[in-house]
């Protein structure tokens, strides 16, 4: 029975002190691991809206190159604009993200195809393949393009 009681009294363990330290420092932890976890889910977000953006503008390129060869586009017409979510342009691009946009392709004189635009979902929006990538706070972020400002006017416009 002396046994028994001396194992009882001398019992190791933590104190309440201790344990209240441990969950502070881990909650600690857990607020840094988490800011930086937010920041790189962003980040993600933000190229992975980049690259259907840079999809958007070529998709819109290979369907200016296919009614160029089909005829349904002249030559003498330089610019074409494509909405995003209407015929010919859904055909190449699947508008899996809600997004809201348009593209203006544009007949240079050496016979290439170049296409400027803006793209906008719930959460970003981008005019340009070099411009940063807005928050959808306030206006759409300023282009340097000026064939960029236009087909933001001219194809679709802007729709806040």
């Amino acid at each position: 029975m002396k046994k028994i009681l001396n194992m009882i009294q001398n019992n190791k363990g933590f104190t309440l002190i201790e344990l209240l330290a441990v969950i502070v420092i881990l909650a600690i932890l857990m607020l840094v691991a988490s800011t930086n976890i937010f920041n790189i889910l962003d980040n993600a977000r933000r190229g992975s809206f980049r690259t259907e953006f840079l999809t958007l503008l070529q998709s819109a390129q290979t369907t200016a190159s296919m009614e160029l060869m089909n005829g349904t586009l002249s030559q003498t017409q330089n610019t074409k604009c494509y909405v995003i979510g209407e015929s010919p342009l859904s055909e190449n691009f699947s508008n899996n993200g809600n997004y809201t946009g348009s593209v203006l392709v544009t007949l240079n004189a050496d016979g290439s195809l170049s296409a400027t635009g803006w793209m906008r979902s719930n959460y970003f929006t981008i005019t340009s393949k070099t411009d940063s990538i807005g928050n959808n706070e306030g206006d759409i972020p300023a282009s340097n393009d000026e064939n960029n400002t236009s087909a933001i006017t001219t194809c679709g416009g802007y729709i806040s």
